[in-house]
Parts: C-alpha cells; structure tokens; sequence
C-alpha cells in the first residue's frame, strides 16, 4: 500500500481516521512495539483492531522493511485459529496494522482470574493452538513469542493466536534495551536466549512453558533479574507439574517434558506430531466445564496486550467538547508535540550523530546477575553463550567476557557473557554392594570424593555393604563431586515368634522359617513334660534381625536320683544330706530309745526319689 499524506495540519486529529478508511474509536491496548487501537473500516463496515508501531520503531528503515515482508507474511495465513491480518500501511510515517478484531479475553486474563486451568481446559486450549502453529509451520512462519498475551479466548470457545511474524522483525531490529533478550524470556527456549535461529520447535517449547503455566498457575522459572531466568532455562529442566498439582495426570507431565527438552532435536518434530500425543492423552483427563464459559459475555481482547509504555502517537477516543476546548486544547497538544520535537531531536543528535563508546568493565568471576547489571550499567548488551566447563570457577560464574575486559566498544554493542558450568563431568561407578573401603578406592579412581555415608536395613544387602548411592551407575557427576552412600544394617528386624510349651521340634521349625537360627540348653522340670520348650531367650514379640540366635530350654522332665544310704549317721547329718538334695525329711525316734543315730531309713536305698519327696528316718 502507498504512503499517502495526512489531511489537515492537527496530527491529533488526522490520526483520527487512517488512509481516509479506518475511523478510530478508542485505545485498547500498549506493547513494546506500539499501540492497539479499535476502528471501523468504513469500506467493509466491520470492526477491526489496528496497531500502530511506535516512533521509534518507525523511524528504522531497516525495521519499516522487515514489518513489511513479515506483515505481508502473516496477511497469508488463514487458520480459524490464527487472527487474521487484514491490512497494512503507512501514513505520514506513522506504520499501521489492521486485524481481525475479537471480543473475549486473552489467556493471561483468564489465569489471572482463574489461577489456574484444569488438565481438560489446558488441552482444550493447546489443540487449536497446535493447529494455528503447525499451520504457519507449514508457511515457513516461526512465531518466536508464543505466550498466554498472544492466545485469544472468544466467548464461543474459539481460540486464536496473536502477533504471527512480528516477533522476527522486532528481534531482527536490534533495538531492545540493553541486556534484554527480545521476547518475553518466561517463554523463550534455549535456542533463542543463546542467539541461535529460531526454527518451529521454538514455538513448541515455549508452547510447553505455557502448558506448564496453565497447569499449575506458576512459571517454572523466577528470578530476580531476566538474566537470572535465562540462566535457569539453560541450566535446568522444566519440572513436573504434577510436583506443584497433583492433579496433572503422568501422561500430560510426560508431554510438557518433551516440548520443553532442552535440545530441540529430543522434542516433537512438529506441531502437529505435538498435537497427536496431546490427543492419545485427552480420553485419561478427568472432564471438566468448558473453557469457553470462563470468558466473559462482553470484552474486548488486547490483541497481544504488553506492558505500558510511552508512545509518540495519540488518538483521542471522542470529539464531545466545545469549541474553545478544541481550541485550547490544540494549542496545549500543539506546544506538547513541540516539546517533544525538540527533545526526540536532541536525544536523536546525542544517540545517532555523537559517537559513544565504552570500556568493557570487569566482569569475570561475577555471577551471572552481577555481570549483566555491570554491562547494562554501562551501555552494553548481553547475550549468554554456551558455558565451558571449569575446575577453578564455581558453577554459575562468568568464566570469560568476549570482547575481552577492556576492549573498547560502542555504546548498544553486545557482549557476550560465558558461564562456567562447574567442573568437566564424569561417569559415576557402581557401587552397590561394596564395602566402605572398596567405595572409598572406586570413588578415587573416578577422581570422585565419597559424601555422607547413612546406615539403613536391607534384606537383600549383606551387612556393610553399599545399598543405595546419591548419582545413579553411569550417570555424569562433577569431577570432584561428593557421592553419598547408604550403608547396609543388615535385614529388618522381625518379631521373635512364642514357643514356650511346644515341642522341641515344632519350636525349631517356626523359629526357623521366621529366619532365625536356634540354639538348645536343657533342664529339668517338675511342670513341663519332658521334650517341651520351658523358656526362649530373647522373649516373645522382641524386635530381631533375622539371622540372629533364639535359645530355647528344653524340659529333662522331673529330676530323680537313687535314694542314698543314711543308715549308720547321726541324726543332724543325715537330714542335712537329705535336705540338699531336694528331700523332705521326717525323723522319728524309735519308742524308748535316746541315741543319737539313724537306725532306718524310708524308702530304702537305691530307691528312685526325686526332689520334694518325702522321706522317713528313724533314730535310735
């Protein structure tokens, strides 16, 4: 479309009507590459949403170009679920948009009203997504900034996604803040903060990222600084979301694990394989109402709302004043766009036509968050390569700075941080059923440092052995790294079974096949027949390894001895005797005799007795 001249002298009020066709009626939204205005299009009769991109955008030639190609691009994209594109052009340098205009809300509002969307809702929302994706895929268009501000939810249920190609010509501008990664870093992948080209697998790892959201309310990654977000996405996997909902089926945490791999070439190869694993899962998910009854019945959707920002161009939303308002009112705006004049022009003289330039400061040995305020503090960029290994820098830490520290550059220019990753990793050995010392001589060989060492049972671990070990066999650790391990007690304890009273044999048997072993006494008893068990040591009931000793007493039955001769000694000592071993004595002394000494005895000797009988002497 050609440029064509504004009519009338009042920018204000020119910009009220675009290309003598689109007649504004209000301002719906403000991102970081312009305002949304609502119109109507005078030819069509229809409602339409259009962006105007902001002054400084504009004022890029070679950014103007790239809007082109990538408006004119993504005008050719017809998908229900993709907002259409109807028109593009430029009036007096101010660059416009026209597009399908929706009435509903975004995803971000629906999660800042609801928190968070049940599994059945979130697939709901991802299958059209997939399908606009794979359809633009199928275009050669890359979205590059898929996030919750640019998915669309109509009251009907319809969903739609926002903003196709613009994300390329913003990053290709060059023009974002310094030490800012172009796009929202919540959402970018790996590739896009490492400054590679972006390609649609892109688009499914921040499609994951959303997923997660959705499901749990929260973003994997926080931090304090953008930087500190970007490291965590290069650094670390995307969790589970069933860590923070236990209501997320193992099949959909199973699908946001794949999208959100850190090599692209481990996730799904398109769109549309993405959607055919998301569809094997749906029948598992729980029903839930439709996500189309969480939109509101009138609202108009931001077409990807962004955060507020100051613009160079205003469109007043009505004419409702009188006219010594106007004229007021155009003298106020007349010496405003002066000022304004005047300070762009200054700040242009002092950006573009005065040469900058800057010292790369020292940043080594900083963290990562350190180093970007250093850089951005003086006027540079930030771009995070892939970090190196290091035995001297700890992990997280920048390793070096290229340019190098000191190396004089433009102000804007980027500077390219590289992270120490730790130390180089190495395979972890197999531990498991090794003593302490045979540990101690494997962690050494593997240039491997032994950590905490527990104890617990085992039933299948032999006493001092190695049960468990902190890094699984094979797996990477840092060279230098503590491995924790766990140490066998033996089996668990186990009650000791009663076998007071049974038989010797029946005692051994059930001592036996509760794991125990069993040692045998014996002695005597007047109570438990001979063969029974009188006693086990330990008790009944007490805890014991198994492989432990149970003793149990076995009953001899009732001592018995031959009765012994006492005939011939004198009284005191043969009750003494007696009484010794166990006897009961009765003395009687024969009628009319005094002596001293034991004339009969009964029972006779040899007699068998046994302790507690009773006997009779007789004493003459």
């Amino acid at each position: 479309m050609p440029e064509r001249p504004l009519r009338g002298s009042d920018p204000v009020r020119a910009l009220r009507t675009l290309d003598g066709r689109y007649h504004v009626v209000d301002r719906i939204a403000a991102g970081g590459m312009g305002e949304v205005f609502r119109a109507r299009d005078a030819v069509l009769d229809r409602e339409v949403a259009i962006k105007v991109l902001h002054a400084a955008l504009a004022g890029d030639a070679g950014f103007v170009d790239r809007f082109r190609r990538e408006a004119r691009s993504a005008a050719g994209l017809g998908h229900p679920n993709i907002v259409a594109v109807h028109d593009w052009g430029a009036v007096d340098g101010v660059y416009f948009m026209v597009m399908e205009f929706v009435r509903g809300q975004s995803l971000r509002e629906i999660l800042n009203a609801e928190g968070l969307l049940a599994p059945a809702q979130t697939a709901e929302v991802l299958l059209p997504v997939l399908s606009a994706l794979d359809h633009a895929h199928r275009q050669g268009i890359v979205h590059r900034d898929v996030k919750p501000e640019n998915i669309m939810l109509t009251r009907d249920g319809v969903v739609k996604v926002a903003d196709f190609g613009l994300a390329r010509a913003f990053a290709d501008a060059q023009i974002t803040q310094a030490g800012m990664v172009t796009g929202t870093v919540q959402y970018l992948s790996p590739e896009q903060l490492q400054g590679e080209p972006a390609d649609p697998r892109t688009d499914l790892y921040s499609l994951g990222i959303v997923a997660y959201e959705m499901l749990t309310g929260r973003l994997p990654f926080t931090g304090e600084t953008p930087m500190a977000i970007a490291v965590k996405h290069l650094r670390e996997r995307v969790p589970p979301p069933s860590a923070r909902n236990p209501a997320v089926p193992a099949g959909l945490d199973g699908w946001v694990s794949s999208m959100t791999e850190h090599e692209r070439e481990l996730r799904p190869e398109s769109a549309a394989e993405a959607r055919r694993d998301l569809q094997g899962e749906i029948a598992q998910l729980p029903p839930a109402r439709p996500v189309a009854e969480l939109v509101p019945d009138v609202h108009v959707i931001p077409i990807a709302p962004g955060p507020e920002r100051a613009t160079t161009v205003t469109i007043p939303r009505s004419r409702g004043a009188k006219h010594t308002r106007r004229r007021a009112g155009r003298w106020i705006v007349g010496t405003v766009f002066a000022l304004l004049a005047i300070g762009a022009a200054a700040w242009g003289a002092w950006t573009y036509v005065i040469p900058h330039s800057v010292d790369v400061p020292q940043v080594v040995g900083l963290t990562a968050s350190e180093a970007q305020t250093r850089l951005e503090d003086a006027g540079l960029t930030v771009k995070l390569a892939q970090g190196d290994y290091s035995t001297r820098v700890a992990d997280g830490v920048v390793l070096r700075v290229q340019p190098a520290e000191g190396v004089s550059l433009k102000t804007g220019s980027r500077v390219t941080l590289v992270l120490s990753l730790g130390p180089p990793p190495v395979p972890v050995p197999n531990l498991i059923g090794l003593s302490l010392d045979q540990v101690r001589a494997a962690l050494t060989t593997a240039k491997l440092a032994l950590g905490d060492v527990s104890k617990a049972y085992s039933d299948t671990i032999a006493v001092d052995q190695v049960i468990r070990q902190s890094v699984r066999a094979n797996a990477d650790a840092p060279r230098g790294s503590p491995i924790d391990v766990v140490i066998s007690k033996g089996p668990s304890p186990r009650p000791v079974p009663k076998v007071v009273g049974l038989t010797e044999e029946q005692a051994t048997t059930r001592l036996t096949n509760a794991g125990f072993l069993v040692d045998r006494a014996e002695d005597f008893s007047n109570d438990v027949p001979r063969g029974n068990v009188i006693s086990q040591e330990p008790a009944k009931n007490t805890d014991l390894q198994p492989g432990q000793t149970v003793t149990i007493t076995v009953s001899l039955g009732p001592r018995e001895f031959p009765m012994p001769n006492v005939v011939g000694m004198g009284r005191d000592a043969a009750v003494a005797k007696l009484s010794a071993l166990g006897l009961k004595v009765d003395v009687a002394i024969v009628t009319g005799q005094t002596g001293s000494t034991v004339v009969y005895q009964q029972p006779a000797t040899g007699t068998v007795v046994h302790p507690g009988d009773l006997v009779h002497i007789y004493i003459a």
